[in-house]
């Protein structure tokens, strides 16, 4: 495939990913605010988001790394700072996954603190990663 088809598709997959990840916490913010969120409310949202953003998520990384290694990028800095980024996003994807499976199972009455404000960090992330890959500063 071309180089710009595998690019787009990067693109898609990640927007995907990330919609789950702004999405969800947003989602249980407002329950928690509104009352609480049942069991049930969890098991649709974690169905949702295992349906989606987790294999957005796993599309997003083979579609980057291939790409990384079709055009030689892994000898690049902004490369491997970006992937810093990646990983700790990957990081948050597990314990917000986490957190959907307590919920589900009612083992969580309410889920942690930085759950209820992942949307913020997952932005600074992805301000972070975009910039890196526009920008390239070293």
């Amino acid at each position: 495939m071309s180089y710009l088809v595998i690019k787009s598709l990067h693109i898609v997959a990640m927007v995907v990913w990330l919609s789950g990840m702004i999405f969800v916490p947003l989602t249980l913010s407002r329950m928690a605010a509104a009352g609480g969120i049942d069991a049930k409310q969890a098991t649709l949202l974690r169905a949702g988001f295992a349906t989606l953003a987790t294999p957005a998520m796993l599309a997003t990384w083979g579609l980057g790394l291939y790409l990384a290694y079709d055009v030689g990028f892994f000898d690049d800095a902004w490369l491997h700072t970006k992937l810093a980024l990646v990983m700790a996003m990957s990081g948050l994807h597990g314990v917000l996954s986490g957190q959907l499976r307590q919920l589900a199972g009612a083992r969580l009455a309410r889920p942690a603190a930085i759950v209820l404000k992942l949307h913020w960090l997952v932005g600074l992330l992805v301000l972070g990663t975009v910039g890196l890959v526009i920008v390239k500063p070293f």
